[in-house]
């Protein structure tokens, strides 16, 4: 029997939390239905330890969507700060920065993004190899 993965929303519950403890403010930007917003805009907008973020918040086995990545990554080189991941990955972020270290912040927040968009896509499947396909003219 596998472990036990929570919901994106038990984590979205759990992340939220976590800030609130630091004296944080947390601004929610997930919906259940169509909105106007724009498309990948993050869930959470997080304000702790004096410092603003967006986090687009995922359960352990989700993944970002194309959009997603691209509003975090414009965020970031915008000089906006932006993150993605689980209660875990948010702990770990906020600890560097608790623990003085704003610089490693900054950069503990672009890892996320490049590590979970190496995960692949929402939506998309991994390219898969000529020969997997079907494609044999240059198996000899």
């Amino acid at each position: 029997m596998g472990d036990y993965v929570r919901s994106e929303r038990e984590e979205e519950r759990a992340c939220d939390r976590c800030v609130l403890r630091l004296g944080g403010d947390v601004v929610r930007f997930s919906q259940s239905r169509a909105t106007q917003q724009t498309m990948g805009i993050s869930d959470r907008r997080y304000r702790v330890l004096r410092m603003a973020f967006w986090f687009e918040v995922k359960a352990a086995d989700g993944k970002l969507t194309r959009e997603q990545y691209r509003f975090l990554t414009s965020e970031l080189e915008c000089g906006s700060l932006a993150g993605c991941g689980t209660e875990r990955d948010l702990i770990l972020a906020v600890g560097t920065l608790a623990g003085g270290d704003a610089p490693g912040f900054v950069a503990h927040l672009r890892a996320q993004v490049e590590r979970w968009a190496a995960k692949g896509f929402r939506g998309e499947r991994a390219a898969a190899s000529k020969h997997s396909m079907g494609d044999d003219r240059n198996v000899r």
